[in-house]
């Protein structure tokens, strides 16, 4: 997603529908949007908060798979070859 195209400038949403991140929860598009624009150093910081929340969520479900013998289950979901 880039957040630098004008499509965003009036988005109100999240990031990312659904996230929990601080970014998600306190932010919306068009205001990410209006500090890239205007080279505002927060902007990178709420994405790197943003991009450090998924990366987590995502190890935490690898090791979660991997304690439960279900690796190949989160690979078919992460990849979507076949159904859960």
């Amino acid at each position: 997603m880039n957040l630098k195209d004008k499509r965003f400038q009036d988005d109100f949403r999240p990031l990312v529908e659904g996230c929990g991140c601080y970014c998600c929860r306190n932010h919306q598009r068009a205001y990410v949007h209006h500090l890239l624009v205007t080279n505002e150093l927060l902007a990178g910081v709420l994405l790197m908060i943003h991009n450090t929340s998924h990366y987590h969520s995502f190890f935490r479900a690898i090791r979660e798979a991997l304690a439960n013998k279900k690796m190949d289950l989160l690979r078919r979901r992460v990849l979507g070859n076949g159904k859960e």
